[in-house]
């Protein structure tokens, strides 16, 4: 009810978070009619993931990331879908997403928004290895990341990666 990343946030990016006893992290822990059903009481307080059947599923195509914070009551935190993005959600919240805290100033995530590959809609659900064989890692500071610095062979070449 008091998280020790609200106070990080607060005292390293000056997030005005909402003060403790804060309430309105109960939906992450426990059944809350936010998902659906009005008539379902809201259930203890848990370590676990909570999934309310009643919800139906969200079509692949009109699925948000952000789950129920993206309009999308399938979504975590009711369940966990292999494509929600728990720790931008997670980090939202913990900012007051959920009270009308204005988080979006704020570059509040992980910075990974997509996957590389598509998820599937199927068991095991993700996606499968890149190729061994066929995928060469580009390292930090070697050719093959930025904008054409040069011409070889009569072909451009991209400038070196980042290394920072």
């Amino acid at each position: 009810m008091n998280p020790l990343l609200a106070t990080v946030f607060n005292l390293v990016f000056g997030i005005a978070v909402p003060a403790g006893p804060r309430v309105d992290l109960l939906p992450l822990v426990q059944y809350s009619k936010v998902f659906g059903d009005p008539s379902i009481p809201a259930g203890p307080v848990a370590d676990l993931l909570r999934l309310n059947t009643s919800v139906a599923p969200t079509a692949a195509a009109s699925r948000s990331r952000l789950g129920l914070l993206g309009g999308d009551g399938a979504g975590y935190p009711n369940g966990r879908r292999v494509s929600d993005d728990v720790t931008d959600i997670a980090m939202r919240v913990v900012a007051g997403a959920l009270v009308g805290a204005p988080y979006n100033g704020y570059r509040l995530g992980d910075g990974v928004n997509t996957n590389d590959v598509p998820y599937q809609e199927t068991f095991p659900y993700v996606a499968f290895a890149n190729s061994g064989r066929n995928r060469r890692h580009v390292d930090p500071g070697e050719s093959g990341c930025g904008p054409f610095t040069t011409v070889f062979n009569g072909s451009p070449l991209l400038g070196p990666c980042p290394v920072n």
